[in-house]
């Protein structure tokens, strides 16, 4: 009896160290997107380094989500932050504003880090995605994406089990 006390603490030890890596990007990207990861792993990308996105307030030395404005289920609202391709082929990275629709077109209004009003509007087809977590790039959260990243594009199960 005692020996089977002990198994089963230690199973239950291992199963808890084993899972701490995807309780700790459930708790940084929410469940339902850590959910829809796996249902839907093309559509998001962990993006290391952020330094290029300089143009709103996320810090350069942390890392961030980014879900593709590809995703069946991808809507922007106001308040969003968004990577789209500005008219000079330049990336941006601003929150959105302000959403107008003309017709069938939508068209974005966003600010900069500054809260200033940004000139050109954007369109539906220049969004590249939304950003939907940035991550502090502490060490446990650095190894918690990395093997999370892995095991959405790399061992993924659902994909290993689709009858497609």
């Amino acid at each position: 009896m005692r020996k089977e006390v002990r198994s089963i603490i230690k199973i239950c030890v291992f199963l808890t160290i084993a899972n701490l890596p995807f309780i700790t990007v459930t708790q940084l990207v929410g469940f339902e997107t850590f959910l829809d990861t796996f249902e839907n792993p093309e559509y998001y990308r962990y993006i290391k380094d952020s330094s290029y996105l300089v143009n709103f307030n996320i810090d350069e030395t942390n890392s961030v989500i980014l879900q593709k404005s590809t995703h069946p289920n991808y809507k922007t609202y106001e308040g969003d932050i968004i990577l789209y391709c500005k008219n000079t082929g330049e990336i941006a990275c601003n929150k959105v504003f302000q959403i107008n629709s003309l017709g069938p077109i939508k068209r974005y209004r966003a600010v900069d880090n500054k809260d200033e009003l940004i000139d050109d509007p954007i369109y539906e087809n220049q969004i590249i995605g939304k950003i939907v977590s940035e991550i502090d790039n502490n060490l446990w959260n650095v190894i918690s994406m990395k093997i999370w990243d892995v095991s959405i594009h790399e061992y993924n199960i659902n994909a290993l089990f689709s009858c497609d």
